[in-house]
């Protein structure tokens, strides 16, 4: 398994790659599946509800953390410095904002890309 992108701008894209084969291929089953749903597509669409928001919870509980030691992060220290320039103020506080939602992002890449590796090993119907 690959690590999961540090910066926010690697983990939208990989977000952006894997969301939309997600989203059709559970789609796909489900229209494939008729009606009644089957109850694994129950159970699929349940663990899809849960996990959304189990990484919702997760991504804002690791960007207040990371907010938290935002203050005590180097390159926040380096925005404020005397003598900083102008361009080092704004890069020290862009790189301590995109340390802090890519925190946010890492378990929703995580999740979208399991989703993904697991939908793809399934055996179609």
């Amino acid at each position: 398994m690959s690590p999961t992108p540090t910066r926010s701008s690697d983990q939208l894209a990989s977000i952006a790659q894997a969301a939309p084969w997600v989203i059709a291929q559970r789609l796909m089953e489900t229209a494939q599946g008729g009606y009644p749903p089957s109850a694994q597509t129950q159970r699929e669409w349940s663990r899809m509800v849960s996990e959304k928001s189990a990484a919702a919870v997760q991504g804002w509980w690791a960007m207040a953390g990371a907010a938290w030691m935002a203050p005590w992060s180097l390159s926040a220290w380096s925005a404020w410095m005397p003598g900083a320039t102008p361009w080092q103020q704004w890069s020290g506080m862009f790189a301590t904002g995109d340390r802090i939602l890519a925190e946010g992002l890492k378990p929703v890449a995580r999740t979208v890309k399991a989703n993904r590796n697991r939908l793809a090993r399934r055996k179609p119907r």
